[in-house]
């Protein structure tokens, strides 16, 4: 006991001293302290209201328990969380597919995990305890067609059988290209094995096994698709070959085309390629040159005295000298374009113009007429005579004078053959007439054969044997010079 106290909460204090006969001693007496106050929230009451507000916090962030979602237990985690244990469930899945097990990433399988681990926490927080131990949620699972496919089809070979694509051949029969029927194949069908997966991902602990349902698989390259590309090389065949200057030297058919290349379609995309053969193409041209190469045509024209071009005899044509060197490779480039117009290239000799100035004489006195023919007026030659008949005299003189041809039959009927009396007389048939002054000219006869110096038979044309005068009508066109004298 010390400064009057006697441990904790107990003091001993002096009692008053007795009245009466007691001594004056004094009597020591326990009194009840009041309890000291008690400082532990000072300490304890701060953390403990910090331990609720965490734990308020943590049921807002946290999924409630017995969450599953896509086949991944979820619950106690954050969305963060559970996304990716949504991810790495699909990923490390073991999936079996017919005769093979494959995962999840090797399928190219995935899933919008973001997602459903916001619909997760959404529909089933840890604060919500009615939300605790849910069915399991499913999310929409889809499939890489790129990365399944080859992965099946390695797998689990007997699943598949491979479409054949449409060809393009070339049918001797008719001489032209046509199609080959294409033949679909089977496969996987990936959104009937997504679905499928979809269900058991999330229904399933463990590897899971799923029904794969078959397929028709098209060809890439259909039966229609071929015979258009085998029209677009029918349709040329009237114009297929080799050209100079755009002018058709050699035809070319379609047998020998096909004879050059190879048709294969892509097995992806199904276009159609051409693949020429250089080696076939080269020996098929080896003939070539000698069968455009050309020698120039000269043009002929027949002029006036004038130099007015009458008529152009003869076409002048370019000369040719094909160049071999680099030409099986160009008609391969254009092969593989599709074009079987092949433009050759080479040396062109361009041809010149030959003037002819023609003219007729028609010599009374000597009963004969004279064509000549020459470069220009006055080197002119003669280059034949035939004998003639002329007009008899008076109104039926053959005139005199400087004419030209103006008018050419083949064959007329002559006088007064439709019923008229002008002229009274009617010859009919009157073949190659070549008229030079009004209703006088040369034309064939074969009513007389007096022909020569004095004959005088007609109604003032020029009268002459039928050979002749086809002769003369070739020799002359309109605008032939004409001069008659005595």
């Amino acid at each position: 006991m010390r400064d009057g106290t006697m441990g904790d909460g107990v003091a001993s204090v002096a009692a008053p001293a007795p009245t009466g006969t007691e001594a004056a001693h004094p009597t020591w007496v326990e009194v009840e302290r009041p309890p000291r106050k008690k400082h532990l929230g000072l300490w304890f009451g701060i953390p403990g209201g910090l331990v609720v507000a965490a734990a308020v916090a943590a049921s807002l962030i946290l999924i409630a328990p017995g969450v599953t979602a896509a086949g991944a237990s979820v619950g106690w985690m954050t969305q963060g969380a559970a996304q990716q244990a949504i991810a790495d469930r699909l990923a490390d899945a073991k999936i079996t597919v017919g005769d093979a097990t494959l995962t999840g990433s090797q399928l190219g399988a995935s899933i919008d995990a973001k997602a459903l681990a916001k619909k997760a926490i959404g529909e089933h927080p840890l604060w919500n305890v009615t939300a605790w131990n849910p069915d399991a949620l499913e999310g929409a699972v889809t499939i890489d067609s790129h990365v399944a496919l080859p992965a099946l089809r390695k797998a689990a070979p007997e699943l598949f059988s491979d479409a054949r694509n449409a060809a393009v051949v070339f049918d001797q029969k008719t001489g032209k290209f046509t199609a080959q029927a294409a033949q679909s194949g089977t496969g996987v069908d990936l959104t009937a094995l997504a679905d499928s997966l979809s269900h058991a991902l999330a229904t399933t602990d463990g590897p899971i096994t799923v029904t794969p349902k078959k397929t028709q698989v098209e060809a890439a390259a259909t039966t229609a698709e071929a015979q258009a590309f085998a029209d677009k090389l029918n349709d040329q065949a009237p114009g297929a070959g080799f050209y100079v200057d755009d002018t058709k030297s050699e035809a070319l058919s379609l047998a020998t085309v096909a004879s050059w290349i190879t048709i294969s379609s892509d097995p992806a995309t199904g276009a159609f390629t051409i693949t020429p053969d250089q080696t076939a193409i080269a020996k098929s041209v080896e003939a070539l040159p000698a069968k455009v190469n050309q020698d120039p045509v000269k043009e002929q024209d027949v002029v006036n005295s004038a130099g007015k071009v009458l008529r152009v005899i003869q076409a002048g044509q370019n000369g040719f000298t094909l160049s071999t060197s680099g030409l099986a490779g160009q008609i391969a480039g254009s092969l593989q374009s599709g074009n079987l117009h092949f433009d050759l290239q080479g040396q062109v000799t361009k041809f010149q113009t030959q003037t002819l100035f023609r003219r007729i004489e028609v010599d009374k006195s000597a009963g004969a007429t004279y064509l000549y023919q020459g470069t220009k007026p006055g080197d002119e030659k003669k280059v034949a005579t035939y004998p003639i008949a002329i007009g008899t005299g008076g109104e039926h003189e053959t005139k005199d004078g400087h004419f030209t041809v103006y008018a050419q039959l083949r064959i007329q009927d002559m006088g007064d053959c439709n019923g008229g009396t002008k002229f009274g007389y009617c010859t009919k048939n009157v073949p190659w007439i070549s008229y030079f002054d009004g209703d006088q000219g040369f034309h064939g006869t074969y009513w007389h054969n007096n022909f020569g110096p004095g004959a005088r038979m007609s109604h003032g044309c020029v009268n002459m044997r039928i050979p002749d005068a086809e002769a003369l009508y070739h020799f002359a066109q309109i605008g032939t010079e004409v001069w008659v004298h005595e």
